[in-house]
C-alpha cells in the first residue's frame, strides 16, 4: 500500500491499531516487540477501510468555509462562545511576529523576512491566543458547573492534547483541550461534566456513566458532535 503512515510503539499495546487522523494521516500503533515488516501487509488487508475513512474525512471538511482553512485563516470561529474574529495580516516593523486583538479582529503582524516561512509562527500565535481564550471561558464554565453540582477540583490546565478533549488526575487536576473552543456549547458542557464526574469516579464504571447521565441525559449526542468537530478542526489548531 502506497499511503504514508506513522508508526507508534506502545508498551501496553497488545494488538495493532490503526487510526486515520485528518491532519496527522494514518497512524499505526504496535506492541513493543511487533515485527514492523508486517505492517505493509496488514495495511493492504485494511485497504478498503482506510479508503472509506479517507473519503469520509474529505466529505466532512468539504463544506467548511474556505476562510477558516489553511495555515493562514482569514477568519476564526469559536462555536463555544458563538463568536467570530476576522484575521488581518500585516507586515511587522519588529523582527518577530506578533498578534493583537482589536474588537472582533485579530491583527497578525509578520516580519517581511519571514513572509515565505511564517506558517509556523502564525499557527503558534493563534494557538497562544486560543489558549488564553480557553483558560478564561472554560475556566468560568467549569467553576460554575462545579459549584452548581457540588464538585471539587484542584486545578485547571489548558493544553493541546493529541487525542483527548480532557482529563482528570487522581488529585483532581483537570486538563482541558484548548480545541474545545471550536465545539458547540452542549458538547463543551458534556466534556466539563465528564471530567468533573471523574473527581468522584476515576474510571468509566457504570457508576461513572450513571452520574454523567444524571447531569446530562443527552450526553451521547454530544459525544457524536465531538467526533465531527475533531475531524473539522482548522489546520493551524
Amino acid at each position: 500500500m502506497s499511503q504514508p503512515y506513522t508508526v507508534r510503539v506502545h508498551p501496553r499495546a497488545r494488538h495493532v491499531r490503526l487510526r486515520l487522523d485528518p491532519r496527522d494521516g494514518l497512524i499505526v500503533t504496535v506492541p513493543a516487540r511487533f515485527d514492523q515488516r508486517r505492517i505493509p501487509g496488514l495495511l493492504e488487508e485494511r485497504r478498503d477501510w482506510i479508503e472509506q475513512v479517507s473519503r469520509r474525512h474529505v466529505a466532512l471538511r468539504a463544506d467548511c468555509a474556505p476562510a477558516l482553512l489553511g495555515a493562514r485563516p482569514q477568519r476564526v470561529d469559536l462555536a463555544a462562545m458563538a463568536q467570530s474574529w476576522t484575521v488581518d495580516y500585516q507586515v511587522a516593523a519588529k523582527p518577530r511576529a506578533h498578534l493583537r486583538e482589536t474588537g472582533q479582529c485579530l491583527q497578525l503582524a509578520v516580519p517581511a523576512a519571514l513572509d515565505g516561512a511564517a506558517d509556523d509562527p502564525v499557527a503558534e500565535l493563534l494557538r497562544r491566543w486560543l489558549s488564553a481564550k480557553a483558560r478564561i471561558f472554560l475556566g468560568r464554565q467549569l467553576g460554575e458547573l462545579a459549584e452548581q453540582h457540588g464538585f471539587r477540583y484542584r486545578s485547571l490546565g489548558i493544553r493541546y492534547q493529541r487525542s483527548r478533549w480532557g482529563s482528570c488526575s487522581a488529585r483532581g487536576n483537570i486538563s482541558l483541550n484548548a480545541r474545545l473552543m471550536f465545539c458547540p456549547p452542549r458538547a463543551v458542557r458534556y466534556v466539563l461534566i465528564h471530567e468533573l464526574v471523574h473527581t468522584e469516579h476515576l474510571n468509566h464504571s457504570p457508576a461513572f456513566w450513571s452520574r454523567v447521565a444524571e447531569l446530562m441525559p443527552d450526553y451521547s449526542a454530544a459525544q457524536h458532535s465531538l467526533k465531527k468537530v475533531w475531524q473539522r478542526l482548522p489546520d493551524w489548531a
